[in-house]
């Protein structure tokens, strides 16, 4: 029995880019063959129709891909097409187009193809996100196929429907086997079907250390379960890591202030990730009651425990605690350190800055890089000076903290500095180019604009990719330049940024041109 996996179609999409309909597949010597333009759509159109079978094939995803809405009655026939592939290929496409009229079809093909696996159709459906075939899905969710069993979870969860959360909660509810349980669990809580949670309860007392354990739990949280802070607690101490983790997340997503004294406690236990998930929780869930405990903590003889209380209390923005930040982050014999700079920058009291600025400059093993991180969230714009210093201190890891906290202040007199430094250290393009572009000035983009026309790749292609997020029409007489150029790279790259900017989804130099000159 044939079966064509969904990566048959990927291959035929790139394949489809570099053959154009039967061209030579590997020229003799490819530096002296003219790049060519992607097919046109009216080529596409018309090979849907007429073409070979491997090249319809093609054409069906192009078609898709690209939005061809005129290609949907060809596509609708092919779904009954004798060829596996083409049926298959057809029905990705017609998702793509959101043809709802085909979802019906493409659903019974899902189950009455046995020539195709069933991924293929449930991934149509997924991208026709139609609701009214979701009753054909969920059954899914009990198939022996694990990785379509969690396709269908996430094939649900797009398609953005919960009116079948009953009957795939009796389906839970019928299950006996315990790897399926993760399936039903992900899909409940995923769905956030509040009904399940007795059944997800009872998931949770089988301490197996599974996925399905450690699914329940998330799913416990997005549900927001009333009845299981307890249980969640408990698994902050456990062995299972996946668990504490999962349990924490849901800990946050139920964000019940009753728990906080008992999650607390969790910090006087020995286990370091334990701690870590607790840390999380506390600092999450809105508490005045979390930052006190935490600065009673900050204020004993516990050092060990102490950064975990400075996060808490950095996080809770607990300004009284700001002043005893301050006195342990000024002392250098501080454990962990950094973790003190962060809290004050979360605090955010300018108060704080010329401490951060010292630090940041100290040349400390530790301090610096939280320094950095909190000057550039408080936007300290009188930092900037001993930032763009700690950019020449040669530690990489520090170049990365400020080059953040530069692009979060974005002050212009820094762009010399870091149009300086993309010129010798051109391998940090993506972190320089990135904090470029958060500066909203026409020396900014000018920069960001003259740095796509390096000839060096790992300089080029973030410029290009910042360009196009910038979305400033004034960049648009740049990147026409590579698409009317000779660089095949440079001229796919500026198709793109011209599609970001202008909204326009054009395949060719001719099109862009004809748009440009209709649109001065």
């Amino acid at each position: 029995m044939q079966r064509i996996p969904i990566v048959f179609f990927l291959i035929v999409f790139f394949s489809f880019h570099i053959n154009c309909f039967g061209g030579p597949s590997e020229p003799e010597n490819l530096e002296v063959i003219p790049v060519e333009e992607e097919v046109t759509s009216e080529v596409l159109l018309r090979t849907l129709q007429s073409g070979s079978t491997f090249d319809k094939g093609q054409a069906s995803i192009q078609l898709g891909n690209r939005g061809v809405t005129k290609a949907i009655p060809i596509l609708r026939t092919l779904l009954k097409d004798k060829d596996p592939g083409l049926r298959a290929g057809a029905a990705i496409a017609l998702g793509d187009l959101k043809d709802k009229t085909s979802s019906n079809m493409i659903a019974n093909l899902m189950w009455s193809d046995h020539e195709n696996p069933k991924d293929v159709y449930l991934d149509a459906l997924t991208r026709m996100k139609d609701g009214s075939v979701v009753s054909r899905i969920y059954p899914l969710l009990n198939d022996e196929n694990p990785t379509l069993r969690l396709q269908t979870v996430d094939s649900l969860v797009q398609i953005g429907v919960s009116s079948v959360g009953s009957q795939i909660l009796t389906l839970a509810l019928k299950n006996k086997d315990r790897e399926k349980d993760k399936t039903f669990a992900m899909a409940l809580g995923k769905l956030k079907i509040s009904s399940a949670e007795t059944y997800l309860l009872s998931l949770t007392k089988i301490q197996d250390e599974s996925p399905t354990l450690a699914a329940s739990y998330l799913a416990l949280g997005r549900i927001k379960a009333k009845n299981a802070n307890d249980v969640l607690v408990t698994a902050l101490t456990l062995p299972f890591d996946k668990g504490k983790e999962n349990a924490s997340l849901a800990l946050i997503e139920i964000a019940s202030p009753s728990v906080v004294p008992k999650v607390f406690s969790v910090l006087k236990g020995d286990n370091s990730e334990s701690k870590l998930y607790a840390t999380d929780v506390l600092c999450s869930i809105p508490s005045k009651e979390a930052a006190k405990l935490a600065f009673d903590l900050l204020n004993s003889s516990d050092t060990k425990n102490w950064s975990y209380a400075a996060k808490i209390i950095g996080r809770q923005k607990y300004k009284e605690g700001k002043n005893r930040l301050e006195e342990l982050l000024a002392k250098s014999n501080t454990p962990e350190r950094d973790t003190f700079a962060e809290a004050l920058g979360w605090i955010g009291d300018s108060s704080s800055i010329p401490l951060l600025r010292k630090v940041l400059l100290s040349g400390d093993k530790e301090g610096p890089y939280g320094s950095a991180w909190a000057l550039g969230v408080m936007g300290a714009k009188e930092a900037v000076p001993d930032l763009l210093t700690a950019l020449d201190k040669g530690d990489a890891k520090l170049m990365g903290y400020a080059l953040e906290a530069l692009g979060s202040i974005a002050d212009p007199t820094s762009l010399p500095k870091l149009k300086s430094l993309l010129s010798n250290r051109p391998k940090m393009a993506p972190q320089i180019l990135s904090t470029v572009a958060l500066i909203q000035t026409e020396e900014a983009r000018l920069l960001l604009e003259e740095a796509t026309k390096s000839n060096n790749a790992e300089v080029y292609r973030p410029a290009m990719e910042e360009v196009a997020k910038r979305k400033d029409p004034k960049s648009i007489s740049v990147l026409m330049e590579f698409a009317n150029g000779d660089d095949a790279e440079k001229r796919k790259l500026s198709y793109y940024a011209l599609t970001a900017i202008t909204g326009q989804k054009f395949r060719t130099a001719k099109e862009w041109n004809v748009w440009v000159k209709a649109n001065p």
